[in-house]
């Protein structure tokens, strides 16, 4: 049986590689990556790559991707630009779901943000604003042509395996398993719907196949475990799984952000009236992810 083709961006991404492992089992995958001379943990042959200067309609007119998954994203952490940030954020969300329709594509998958949902939380601001705007011109673009299904995931706190070492848990697993002598931390009681990556895969996947059924252009939906830890609970079950006797986690010792959002929770009603459930305890997932953290 032919594979059918389906287009994901930030391929090499910490997201993107993950589902580029597992949907390339039933999808031929088109890979948009910035340099595709500069992978990091795509293996080369593993998928047809194309880079963000290509043009995406003449990509779009020889592969005809029956779907397209949204993972590409640009937090402004480093110093970018805001017009760097738009173009990855709204822009080109926007231009691959007019493709999308253009070339009959069946559903567009995008990956936002829980910290959208904070009011007056001041960071990643530019993120999140860009990824409320990147929102809204999907709903409008989808509700004007009702021809590829949009499913706006709001994903909550992902951790897995192959994040990139500027986020939190990467920073806080390397500490532990380097055997810090302490961690200053704020007093760690905010909540937070903590994801393994692998249940996220598997419900991206079920939506592929899913989408067939939603009624509506443009439908947004939780992308969570339904279920949140205080960041104590999640750092001393890290600290726990990965054996460390000796690291002192000072909470209290760090202020909170201004506006910290002090729970965030996912209900993931979509996912489950299709029978998605999480598959990965947080402990098996932090142990997953320390086992397989260098």
């Amino acid at each position: 049986m032919l594979k059918q083709p389906l287009f994901i961006t930030g391929a090499d991404g910490f997201l993107g590689h993950h589902l580029v492992q597992q949907l390339a089992k039933t999808y031929d995958i088109i890979g948009l990556v910035r340099n595709p001379q500069n992978l990091k943990r795509l293996r080369v042959g593993q998928i047809t790559l194309c880079s963000t200067d290509e043009p995406l309609n003449e990509v779009f007119e020889q592969y005809r991707p029956v779907g397209i998954v949204h993972t590409a994203t640009k937090y402004g952490r480093t110093g970018e630009s805001v017009p760097s940030l738009l173009d990855v954020n709204v822009e080109l969300p926007a231009h691959l779901l007019e493709l999308g329709q253009k070339y009959n594509s069946k559903v567009f998958i995008n990956i936002g943000s829980f910290i959208t949902q904070g009011k007056g939380y001041n960071y990643l601001q530019d993120y999140a604003l860009s990824k409320n705007q990147c929102s809204q011109w999907l709903r409008l673009i989808a509700n004007k042509a009702n021809t590829c299904k949009v499913i706006d995931f709001t994903l909550h706190h992902l951790f897995g395996p192959g994040d990139s070492d500027a986020k939190f848990v990467s920073k806080m697993i390397k500490a532990i398993k380097a055997r810090a002598p302490f961690i200053d931390l704020t007093s760690g009681e905010q909540k937070r719907d903590f994801i393994y990556v692998a249940d996220v895969v598997a419900a991206i996947e079920l939506a592929l196949s899913r989408s067939v059924d939603l009624q509506k252009p443009y439908t947004r939906a939780d992308l969570g475990t339904g279920s949140s830890y205080t960041l104590r609970y999640f750092l001393e079950t890290l600290k726990d799984v990965s054996g460390n006797t000796v690291t002192e986690l000072r909470f209290g010792k760090l202020p909170y952000r201004e506006n910290e959002i002090m729970e965030a929770k996912a209900v993931p009603d979509l996912l489950a009236s299709w029978g998605w459930k999480p598959n990965y305890t947080l402990n098996k997932g932090l142990l997953l992810t320390v086992d397989q953290t260098i």
